[in-house]
């Protein structure tokens, strides 16, 4: 009986089987979807650097970057920028070679859509003008030499911007010199060199006659997103060490106390200059960061952009230009009164108990008879009340 019981199981189990197995083979639901052979009508350019963006045209494609596999020589393109039914932007990756061109998407061997030749990738080393005033001024019509390496040979493959306003000429000395002819009212500014769309940033120029922003001239790391240091800097949680920026020993520790005043990172607020008392923070006075500069002639102004900020009565922030190379040349909380424009201007934060104010600390104008050493940065003291925080979004220089 035992016997017939289990044999029984056994027949109804294979049965049951058989009949799943039957209906999954029949049921009209279940469809192996095929995807569209991709076709490509075209891809440019066809020569480029690593790092340079190539557009692949077609039919067919998709919507997503994801399935899309593309590879210059044997090496993928791990950077899909972008994938439309008709468009595809890729990135061309490290390590490719010039050769053939191949795409899968899906399971959908393409094969062979081009071929690209890699070019020796180009580097910018200098930027001078032959300006009289020096080799940083450059007015209109002064001819800028740029030195590298990899220019090649076809000067219309290069373009020269001065702070976004085009050369007005042009030359390719050799495949390591460029001559740019400055154009009529550029901005003081970066200049920009691209070959084959593939742009570089050269040193920053100053051009005497025009006024307005020249933050980009004199300052380094002034606005966001700001740098690091380093990857290897004083790290405290949710602060870092700022790179270009110098700050003194009150403002500043990096033996792990609680003293905090740098570079914060917040995901709702991105990297800031930051200056902060509260949460158990050590109480500071006198805190100094700066950049020290040498500005030419003129009449300056600083403008400080801030946000996400909250500092009560007490507590103290100023931003400031003062002649000087030393740290002792910043005059401390209680003696700031004396930037009255002949050391130096100041403007200074007026205490809220709003939190995220945002808005601009704007200093006075301050006029330079000659090229003059300068502080730029900021005084805090925090030694008041608790939960202050003063957040920079940019410092802005400003000739006018």
């Amino acid at each position: 009986m035992k016997h017939l019981l289990r044999n029984m199981i056994g027949i109804f189990a294979v049965t049951l089987f058989v009949l799943l197995f039957y209906a999954c083979e029949q049921d009209p639901q279940i469809k192996k979807y095929e995807y569209p052979m991709p076709e490509v009508s075209g891809m440019s350019p066809n020569i480029g650097y690593v790092s340079s963006q190539v557009v692949i045209t077609g039919t067919n494609f998709g919507d997503r970057t994801e399935p899309v596999k593309v590879f210059f020589g044997s090496v993928l393109a791990t950077k899909v920028l972008m994938c439309k039914n008709n468009r595809i932007v890729v990135e061309v990756p490290d390590g490719a070679a010039s050769g053939d061109v191949t795409m899968q998407i899906w399971t959908n061997d393409v094969g062979v859509i081009g071929q690209y030749k890699v070019l020796p990738t180009p580097y910018v080393h200098s930027v001078v003008s032959d300006n009289p005033l020096g080799t940083g001024v450059a007015e209109e019509d002064d001819v800028v030499t740029i030195t590298g390496e990899n220019f090649g040979t076809d000067v219309n493959d290069i373009e020269v911007s001065f702070n976004g306003t085009s050369a007005k000429e042009i030359r390719l000395v050799d495949e390591s010199t460029i001559e740019a002819v400055t154009p009529r009212n550029w901005v003081s500014g970066n200049v920009v060199i691209t070959i084959r769309g593939y742009a570089m940033t050269g040193n920053a120029l100053f051009n005497p006659n025009a006024k307005g922003d020249v933050t980009s001239v004199y300052l380094k790391n002034y606005k966001q997103p700001f740098a690091k240091a380093s990857e290897e800097s004083w790290e405290n949680g949710e602060w870092w060490t700022p790179a270009d920026w110098i700050q003194n020993a009150v403002s500043f520790n990096a033996d792990g106390s609680t003293t905090v005043s740098g570079m914060q990172y917040k995901a709702a607020e991105g990297y800031t200059l930051a200056f902060q008392h509260g949460w158990n923070k050590k109480q500071y006075a006198n805190g100094k960061m700066y950049q020290q500069v040498k500005l030419r002639p003129g009449t300056y102004r600083l403008e400080v952009t801030y946000a996400y900020t909250k500092v009560l009565d007490g507590n103290f922030v100023a931003a400031f230009i003062v002649k000087g190379t030393e740290e002792n040349d910043i005059p401390d909380t209680d003696q700031v009164a004396t930037l009255d424009g002949t050391k130096g201007v100041y403007a200074s934060y007026k205490t809220s108990t709003v939190d995220g104010a945002s808005g601009q600390l704007v200093t006075a104008s301050f006029n330079l008879e000659g090229e003059t050493d300068v502080l730029i940065g900021f005084l805090t003291t925090m030694n008041s009340g608790a939960n202050s925080y003063f957040k920079i979004t940019e410092v802005k220089l400003v000739l006018e």
